[in-house]
């Protein structure tokens, strides 16, 4: 009989982000994908990815350092960060993934709501959506479809936690839940 190898997907807090959070984003993980999710202390040291002239970190540098962290058996990494970031010329990113890679971001700054139930929403639909680039996804046409791209927090509130079932049976190829 084969052994079968167990795999993680890890969280990584970069910056100040509540254990409360981390902990109802692993669940949302294993509820989503069904893969068992381990936090991880291991520092994320993030500094130089600040542009002083933004106010702002460049999300690309921050992937590269989460790249960098070692974790045992790990399918993917989710960094959860709580500082604003942007990529390219894009004012501000709400996350950034490998396609088809091992590595994802997510901003929990402009994500944010005095309502910690939407705040945890807004939270768990951008780290499904970045998990989703990891295992290849692209952007969804789908309304509602956690792969369609968001432009806005207005955008991020109205599309689901859940892949539509095009997204989900490309998932399933891919990586066989």
């Amino acid at each position: 009989m084969e052994r079968i190898r167990k795999a993680y997907i890890y969280l990584v807090a970069i910056g100040s982000v509540q254990k409360r959070l981390l902990l109802a984003s692993a669940k949302n993980i294993k509820e989503v994908f069904g893969f068992e999710v381990r936090i991880s202390d291991v520092p994320v040291y993030y500094q130089k990815a600040y542009n002083p002239s933004r106010g702002q970190f460049l999300a690309s540098l921050i992937l590269e350092r989460i790249k960098g962290v070692e974790l045992p058996k790990a399918l993917k990494v989710v960094g959860i960060t709580d500082v604003d970031i942007y990529e390219g010329e894009l004012n501000f990113v709400f996350g950034l993934a490998e396609l088809g890679g091992c590595c994802a971001l997510v901003s929990t700054y402009r994500l944010w709501h005095k309502d910690e139930r939407m705040f945890f929403e807004r939270v768990f639909k951008e780290i499904n959506h970045e998990l989703g680039h990891t295992f290849g996804l692209l952007h969804c046409p789908t309304p509602g479809c956690v792969m369609n791209f968001s432009n806005s927090v207005l955008e991020v509130d109205r599309k689901s936690k859940d892949f539509c079932e095009r997204c989900r049976t490309k998932l399933l190829d891919i990586y066989p839940l």
